[in-house]
């Protein structure tokens, strides 16, 4: 199967409206400092079916080429296709994280990705004394220490929380809140996470963390702008709340690399795709939700 696409103007006209977008906001940006393009990839769901490791090879090589600015990539998760489910052998898990490495990391070698963890993503079937089971085999995958992680990039302060099964637990929560008391209450703030911390999306098709009220009102106590970014719907919606900008965007895969119920790849109305974010280090940002090329 051919890779799903959608017609090649429509793809042309969001491209550009897309590329005036960000030109836009760079021309309305008075402030000083050279903004920080982010890519945001989430749900790669990579597997060895639907001849998505190929495809997947050369759209991140045309996003790289056509976006040659990108200086940061964020997964958010669901990075294999399903590691999770009780039917799960080692075998697969393993034959899906190699594609992930070979094709995925590969593409991206020379550039910082922040990684969360994806609700697909840990092994539960096998034993749990076994070194592949659950989180702390997806860190290793991943290349990172524990699953909820921060950083540091253009002036933005980067959090990586871990809501794979639906909620924070109450250690995880301590441990962002303190983080957020600690930095300067100026200091701009992304929070990455698999599951959207708030979103039309998820309140359309299911999928929003549960008991977030508390986690966006510490965001939106803080003088600086805040972004959230997430996936795991597989829909694109963006909403505002006060100093924060929820972003869920659409999955890499789209239908799962299949042509999904239209035929084109998409899921429900929402194209297989990616979202290029620009970071101002004075809080300013901008997003624009992309689809994958024809």
């Amino acid at each position: 199967m051919g890779t799903p696409s959608i017609p090649r103007r429509h793809f042309i006209a969001t491209t550009l409206a897309g590329t005036a977008a960000l030109a836009s906001t760079s021309a309305q940006t008075s402030q000083p400092g050279k903004p920080l393009t982010v890519l945001h990839l989430t749900d790669a769901h990579i597997r060895p079916e639907h001849d998505a490791p190929k495809r997947c090879a050369a759209i991140l090589q045309g996003i790289l080429k056509r976006h040659p600015e990108i200086g940061l990539v964020i997964n958010t998760g669901d990075s294999i296709y399903a590691a999770d489910y009780n039917h799960i052998t080692r075998e697969r898990v393993l034959e899906q994280w190699k594609i992930w490495d070979d094709v995925v990391m590969a593409a991206l070698k020379r550039l910082p990705v922040i990684h969360a963890i994806g609700n697909h993503d840990p092994w539960w079937a096998g034993p749990k004394d076994d070194e592949m089971h659950g989180i702390p085999y997806v860190c290793k995958r991943l290349g990172i220490e524990t699953s909820h992680t921060t950083h540091r990039h253009g002036g933005w302060e980067m959090i990586a929380i871990d809501n794979h099964n639906g909620a924070l637990g109450e250690t995880q929560q301590n441990w962002l809140f303190d983080h957020l008391d600690s930095l300067p209450s100026t200091a701009p703030v992304l929070l990455a996470s698999h599951l959207p911390i708030f979103s039309l999306a998820g309140d359309y098709d299911g999928g929003n963390m549960r008991n977030a009220k508390a986690v966006v009102d510490k965001l939106a106590a803080r003088k600086a702008p805040v972004i959230c970014l997430s996936g795991h719907i597989h829909i694109q919606s963006s909403e505002s709340l006060w100093n924060i900008n929820f972003h869920c965007n659409g999955a890499l895969s789209g239908s799962w690399w299949e042509p999904g119920d239209a035929g084109d790849g998409s899921y429900k109305r929402t194209p297989a795709g990616y979202a290029l974010l620009r970071l101002w280090p004075d809080g300013k940002s901008q997003s624009v939700y992309l689809p994958l090329p024809g």
